[in-house]
């Protein structure tokens, strides 16, 4: 065995190169469908731009079923979400560009037959097929120049393309569902200033043989409802937060009872359509995974739970399929895959992963699950990484510098998943520390409640609290800290950059630094979203854009042109800012770059740039990373790294 090389924290020579990066072409799973003997799922592809494919398996072969000049999305609520449904032998499916629907035979995937013939200012999202009325069932949006977008749950003649409205009314919808024999309809229905995981109201509603009033059976106000889904014709199952955590209910011709209260998540923030935690397996059997971290088959009778698997770090879109079900799983040293397994043998394979590790085993770092106090006395989750590399080692009594990540949302979370991103920095002999802040889903209301008006303090305090913790515990270097995240992940950034001194870098990547500008032009799913973060007087005060003055250590900012949410001259202006004060900063645009980075090419360029940066202000050698890092930057400042 080769002897470890000592070499200097954040200067290892790692195997995990750009190149390997590149190659890896990372591809995202989701939306799991059944139809007879095929599974049919939706492959997120960076290395096609983004563009989004339904698969099909069948008979242990895998084909593409959308043709080349198509995309499988939806833009409603921005966000999107389920964009696709089948009949018997048919797929119909959103297509991204013109967001029309179309039909294809899953037979003859090669004939595509327009079915709506909209503009894009009418949107559909998470349909469904409607047996009985030969149509589809699905959410609408509809944009006027002049006026807040429209939504309604609508019906679809598969014929003519006629759209008619089945309940209208409140501002938002999602989660339509039919009875097994298409006689009812569940929904779930919510209004402004609300976001779905504040309050929604599950509605049920005849159908046939003549439409009947709505019926609210659940939630509210103060009572988030997650994921209606028909057992049988009388029998819906459902989450709801009513206790604190998104536990399972049952509501049938007997009333409404709890089914799965453990103290665990059956349900998650709902920022896209349709996203799903659980899968009716039968008339009696409901198959979950609670937190997201096993596979649990529930007995809706008797209210006992069943632990079926576990191990993953994630499971997640679950469906019935053939004698068993499948699902997408994710691991902390392995690519993400989709997996059938059989309900009676016990089962389970593979059918698709998403490549190969682009690094070994031996080079990964496994996250630690850490709590730390937050700066109110509460316990705050985090993934902690330390720097992995058997080639390399560390002068004695040296420090590594540390990476500290704040995710999106901020109403979101992390998970433990294998993410090559922060293993390029492990392997680097970087710690990185992922932190679940205070609001975050997955760990109950009270913990995702405790951000409400504190946006921009709470968060900003833990993520420090997490830095101090580490200092504490002499894991890293408190002198070589760095913060890096996204949209409101960017806004955390920012805000920390501007009010503590824990963090000496930053990375913000279409981050909002104008609260004021963002509750009055975004979009409007999200447009009263900002009520409940942070109170109305106190938005300039908390906007980093307002406080330049305060930032004064090196930040580099990414920055789509296409991007509906937060404005681009947000991060011009803070560039601007920081150079002329003669801080290192650096700025890239990226052209046709929605918020959220879907080219592969740009999230290369933003990885290699963020960390060429911060080597320049740590002031260590990037080791396989060039200056030519930041050569695509609309412009830099490099003069004093």
């Amino acid at each position: 065995m080769t002897e470890a090389i000592t070499t200097p924290f954040g200067a290892w020579e790692s195997p995990l190169t750009v190149e390997k990066l590149t190659s890896h072409s990372p591809v995202g799973f989701s939306q799991l469908r059944s139809c007879g003997d095929d599974l049919l799922w939706v492959e997120s592809r960076a290395h096609e731009a983004g563009r989004r494919v339904i698969v099909r398996f069948n008979e242990d072969a895998i084909s593409d079923v959308t043709p080349v000049g198509y995309s499988v999305l939806s833009r409603v609520h921005e966000y999107g979400g389920v964009a696709y449904c089948t009949s018997a032998d048919t797929v119909y499916f959103v297509n991204g560009d013109d967001q029309n629907i179309y039909a294809q035979p899953i037979d003859d995937p090669s004939t595509v037959t327009q079915v709506t013939s909209t503009d894009v200012n009418e949107r559909f999202a998470d349909p469904v097929y409607d047996q009985v009325g030969k149509r589809l069932v699905c959410v609408r949006e509809s944009h006027e120049v002049v006026s807040e977008p429209e939504n309604d749950v609508v019906a679809i003649d598969l014929q003519s393309g006629h759209v008619t409205p089945l309940h209208q009314g409140h501002d938002f919808y999602a989660h339509a569902r039919l009875t097994p024999s298409g006689n009812k309809i569940a929904f779930l229905a919510w209004d402004h200033p609300n976001m779905p995981w504040n309050g929604t109201q599950l509605y049920v509603m005849t159908l046939q043989p003549t439409v009947g009033d709505a019926s609210i059976i659940a939630g509210g106000q103060t009572e988030s409802v997650f994921q209606p889904e028909w057992l049988t014709d009388d029998k819906l199952v459902f989450s709801s937060d009513r206790s604190g955590f998104y536990d399972l209910y049952v509501f049938s011709s007997e009333g409404t009872y709890s089914i799965a209260a453990d103290e665990r998540e059956y349900g998650h923030a709902m920022w896209q359509i349709g996203s799903t935690q659980f899968a009716a397996v039968n008339d009696t059997l409901v198959l979950a995974s609670p937190d997201q971290n096993e596979l649990s088959l529930v007995d809706s009778f008797r209210g006992m739970s069943t632990p079926v698997e576990s191990g993953a770090s994630s499971y997640r879109d679950i469906v019935k399929f053939r004698e068993g079900f499948a699902f997408c799983q994710s691991d902390v040293d392995k690519t993400n895959v989709v997996r059938i397994r059989d309900s009676f043998s016990g089962e389970s394979r593979t059918i698709k992963d998403a490549g190969e590790s682009p690094i070994d085993s031996e080079y990964i770092s496994r996250p630690e699950s850490i709590t730390f106090p937050g700066s109110h006395g509460d316990e705050v989750q985090a993934y902690y990484y330390a720097p992995n590399n058997p080639k390399c080692t560390a002068p004695e009594n040296e420090r590594p510098p540390l990476l500290v990540q704040a995710h999106g949302g901020p109403t979101s979370s992390t998970s433990p998943s294998l993410n090559p991103k922060i293993q390029f920095y492990t392997s680097r002999g970087w710690a990185v520390l992922d932190v679940n802040y205070s609001g975050s889903t997955g760990f109950g209301r009270a913990y995702r409640d405790r951000l409400l008006n504190e946006w921009g303090n709470r968060d900003v305090e833990d993520l420090a609290a997490g830095v101090r913790y580490l200092i504490s515990l002499d894991l890293v270097d408190p002198q070589r800290v760095a913060i890096s995240g996204g949209s409101a992940g960017g806004f955390t950034v920012l805000r920390a950059l501007t009010t503590t001194s824990v963090f000496k870098v930053g990375a913000s990547h279409y981050g909002v630094a104008d609260l004021r500008a963002l509750a009055e032009d975004t979009h409007k799913f999200e447009s009263r979203y900002i009520d409940q973060l942070v109170p109305e007087d106190e938005l300039d005060a908390r906007s980093p854009i307002n406080h330049v003055n305060d930032l004064n250590c090196p930040v580099i900012f990414s920055q789509g042109l296409e991007d509906k949410i937060v404005p681009p001259d947000q991060s011009r202006v803070m560039f601007e800012a920081l150079k002329s004060k003669g801080i290192p900063t650096a700025l890239f645009m990226f052209e046709g770059e929605p918020h959220g980075f879907r080219q592969l090419e740009t999230q290369i360029t933003c990885l290699k740039g963020d960390y060429y940066f911060f080597s320049r202000v740590f002031g260590f050698t990037p080791v396989g990373i060039a200056e030519s890092a930041l050569a695509d930057a609309e412009s830099a400042n490099m003069a004093k790294l």
